[in-house]
């Protein structure tokens, strides 16, 4: 992440050294900044849940929503998804090691956002 804007030498505004391709905020919010998604992330973190009780959990997101995001956390390596052997079938999901590596920055991001005057809007 070093492009810069600078004046050439006719004044003009030029940027050099663009991103090519997504830098690595971008690649970090293709991957996690999907909606629910840290929050999905944050609600695993104390260990494994059943897809029920995450719904639970998760006041404001469709169970269609909750099951889309865990497939692509699953594919993306960050939650993983165990069929318990019960009757009728039920579905629990773990935060893996690597999607504990996100622990960090939703916890940061937590705290700022509780920081904030209860007047801003988030829309």
């Amino acid at each position: 992440m070093r492009a810069r804007i600078e004046n050439d030498t006719k004044g003009r505004r030029r940027v050099y050294e663009a991103c090519a391709e997504p830098c690595a905020i971008e690649r970090g919010m293709r991957i996690i900044g999907g909606k629910w998604t840290g929050s999905i992330l944050w609600h695993l973190k104390d260990g494994p849940v059943r897809f029920n009780d995450l719904s639970r959990m998760i006041g404001g997101a469709s169970k269609k929503m909750i099951t889309e995001r865990l497939r692509q956390l699953e594919a993306q390596g960050l939650v993983r998804r165990e069929v318990l052997d019960t009757a009728p079938v039920s579905v629990q999901y773990e935060i893996t090691e690597f999607g504990r590596t996100a622990l960090g920055f939703l916890d940061a991001l937590r705290e700022w956002t509780e920081s904030l005057p209860q007047d801003v809007s988030v829309t």
